[in-house]
Parts: C-alpha cells; sequence; structure tokens
C-alpha cells in the first residue's frame, strides 16, 4: 500500500474526521440559509435603493469567507495530524525504513490531506454553484472567490504540516497550529499602522491575500504568495524528514 492510500485510510477510517466533516457541514449549511433567509427578508428594503446589495455581495462572498474560517480549523486538525501522530507505533522508523524518497513522501502525504480538507468544503462549493446558477449572478467574481479559497486551503494546510513535523504530540501540533492560524486572522484584521498609509504587517497574514480575490482583477502578488509559501513549507518539511532520517 502506497503512503498516499495509507494516508486517505487513516483519515476516511476516522470517527473524528467524519463527527468534524457532519459538524461542519451543518455550520455551513445553517449559515448558508441563514443568509438567504435574511437577504430576502431585506428585499423589500432593497428595492427602493439604486445600489442594493446583489445577491453575490448580500449573500456568497460573505458565505465565502466564513468558509475560509471554518477552514482555518479543518487545515488546523488535518496538517496537525498527518506527521505528529508518528511520533506513536514508531511512524518515523516506518518512514526510514521506506525506499520512497523525502520528496514523494512530503508529496504524497500533502496530497492525501489535501484531498480530505477538499472532502469538507465540497458541499459549500456545490451550494455556491447552485446559487449562482439559480440566481443568474456574475460568474467570474464567485470563481475567482472560490480560487482564493482554495489556494488559501493549500496554504494553511502546508504551514500546519510543517508544524506538525517539529511536534511529537498530536494535541499540542493541532493547538499550535490553530494558535498561527489565529495569530495569522487576527493581524489581518489589524489596522495598527494604517494611519501612516498601507498596513504592511496584513500582508504577512494570508487571509489578507485571500480577500484580494474579491477584486475583479486577478491579484497576481497574492497568487505568488499563495504558491510560493507551499513551496517553502513543503520543503521545510522534506529536510526536516532528512533530519529525521539521519537522527534514527
Amino acid at each position: 500500500m502506497t503512503l498516499y492510500r495509507s494516508e486517505l485510510k487513516y483519515f476516511l477510517r476516522s470517527p473524528t474526521i467524519w463527527l468534524i466533516l457532519c459538524l461542519t457541514a451543518f455550520i455551513s449549511a445553517w449559515t448558508f440559509l441563514l443568509s438567504i433567509e435574511l437577504f430576502t427578508t431585506l428585499q423589500v428594503k432593497f428595492a427602493g435603493m439604486s445600489d442594493a446589495p446583489t445577491v453575490t455581495q448580500g449573500i456568497l462572498a460573505p458565505f465565502i469567507s466564513s468558509q475560509a474560517k471554518i477552514l482555518l480549523f479543518v487545515t488546523a486538525i488535518i496538517g496537525g495530524l498527518s506527521f505528529s501522530r508518528l511520533s506513536h507505533h514508531n511512524g518515523w522508523s516506518l518512514l526510514h525504513l521506506s525506499h520512497s524518497s523525502e520528496l514523494t513522501i512530503v508529496r504524497q502525504k500533502y496530497l492525501a490531506s489535501l484531498l480530505v480538507c477538499l472532502l469538507f468544503i465540497l458541499p459549500s462549493i456545490v451550494a455556491i454553484a447552485g446559487l449562482t446558477l439559480i440566481s443568474h449572478s456574475p460568474l467570474v467574481p464567485i470563481l475567482m472567490m472560490v480560487i482564493g479559497l482554495f489556494l488559501l486551503m493549500m496554504w494553511m494546510l502546508a504551514l500546519t504540516m510543517m508544524i506538525s513535523s517539529f511536534v511529537n504530540n498530536s494535541g499540542f501540533a493541532i493547538l499550535l497550529s490553530l494558535i498561527v492560524l489565529m495569530a495569522l486572522l487576527i493581524i489581518s484584521q489589524s489596522s495598527l499602522g494604517a494611519e501612516w498609509g498601507k498596513n504592511w504587517l496584513q500582508t504577512f497574514s494570508p487571509f489578507y491575500h485571500f480577500f484580494q480575490f474579491s477584486q475583479t482583477a486577478i491579484p497576481l502578488a497574492s497568487v505568488c504568495y499563495f504558491i510560493f509559501g507551499v513551496f517553502v513549507f513543503l520543503w521545510v518539511v522534506k529536510v526536516r524528514i532528512v533530519h529525521k532520517r539521519l537522527v534514527l
């Protein structure tokens, strides 16, 4: 069995993962239906406004932003478990005995974890696509935000996997990942130094770059930020595996 399949088997057979999946699906569905209900209720007031919010502005964009916050917890759990759990049952020793290269190990574990994370947002993506088609909303802005959500998920997963590779306790790895991601979220909402112009501290946060995808043009700087970050974090994980093999 390849490492990719064993990783999928571990997550898909875990009752905890399915419990979290059901919980996040319920929260997403409740948030989505509540947004539609509130937007429909306010349609009477919007009728007399020249700049009334559209379905994209009133429902879809806030809903996609809420999915980013849900993914914060999902990636912290999935990524936090990826390497930290290897400290139990001689997991690192099995990797040491494996004939696969470090790059292959990182790639297979990352792709498997990424596929599991996709399961958490798949129902939301289907709901967004359905409402977009029914309401005849512009497709390009919605597609841009979904792409930004996917890049954000890739970035956060790579970061949490890097954190997990340095921690031997699964619970502490998840907690540390949550703290780091929450700190990055707070930085993106900070107005510190804004009175002197652009808040450059915000540009270090992936959530700041995610919000750039709500614009009409493709934010090339944000795309490079996400892709470069993923490669750097996974390269650090590869170096960590090399170190663990040398120690063992």
